[in-house]
């Protein structure tokens, strides 16, 4: 296991008849150890549980959400952040503005992370999806990563702090947009 959360972006809810007949999810982003803010905020558009498309379970250990309001989640945290993330939020709009990256829905995968957890995975995908649902009622009150804290390091004699300014922004779960991961459907699979 990669110890990873997959998001991909499809036309048809896992399940679904027509998902039977066409699988395909269009690979977005991945992030190891966590479930970033970034991904919370997409699946924030009506969020559903599913069944997982990599994980064999008979229970529902993955989300689906509607693509355009995730999308609006999101831009409105983007536009609370700072003009020092001004690189990272052009990158993420223009991602998004790509039509093979923005279907009807986002699917978000946390198998590998709620299995990090030794919880029940269905119980960890409901609890995740009840704080979707908190974290998309009111996104102004989402903190906002202060760009001049200084980022927490070890120091040891061969380190040195970090000067780039995005580093408080990276955790957000930006900078990090792929079309390739690690589990890939459809066209792109390898």
């Amino acid at each position: 296991m990669a110890d990873r959360c997959y998001l991909y972006a499809t036309d048809h809810l896992p399940g679904s008849r027509e998902w039977e007949q066409q699988r395909q999810l269009q690979g977005i982003g991945e992030w190891s150890l966590d479930i970033p803010l970034t991904f919370q905020l997409l699946m924030s558009g009506d969020p559903i549980p599913v069944r997982s498309s990599i994980w064999n379970s008979e229970e529902n250990i993955a989300l689906a959400g509607e693509a355009r309001a995730g999308l609006k989640s999101l831009t409105a945290y983007l536009a609370l952040l700072p003009r020092t993330a001004a690189p990272l939020v052009s990158q993420t709009t223009e991602f998004f503005l790509r039509p093979e990256n923005c279907r009807r829905y986002f699917v978000l995968e946390c198998g590998e992370i709620f299995d990090l957890r030794g919880k029940n995975l269905a119980a960890q995908n409901n609890e995740l999806l009840k704080a979707i649902r908190k974290l998309s009622l009111d996104i102004a009150s989402i903190p906002v990563p202060d760009p001049d804290a200084a980022r927490e390091l070890l120091i040891t004699p061969f380190s040195r702090r970090s000067t780039d300014p995005l580093d408080n922004f990276y955790p957000l779960g930006l900078g990090n947009w792929s079309s390739i991961l690690y589990y890939q459907f459809g066209e792109n699979e390898a």
